[in-house]
């Protein structure tokens, strides 16, 4: 599976375009997060419903 070939073989240099909401909060002198912005945002969004339905009590008498 690895070769001499495979092994020598470098990545680029070059510099590789992340788009700025995968990126952390440049400023991170307030001991934030180091999470993307992308990331933050789906934590929002994610409200566990799927748990609360599954532990719904019985209803009814």
């Amino acid at each position: 599976l690895i070769d001499n070939a495979w092994r020598e073989d470098k990545l680029p240099h070059e510099d590789v375009a992340i788009p700025l909401n995968e990126l952390p909060e440049p400023e991170q002198d307030n001991g934030g997060t180091t999470e993307s912005a992308k990331e933050q945002e789906m934590k929002w969004t994610d409200l566990a419903l799927k748990y609360l339905h599954e532990n719904l009590p019985p209803v009814g008498n």
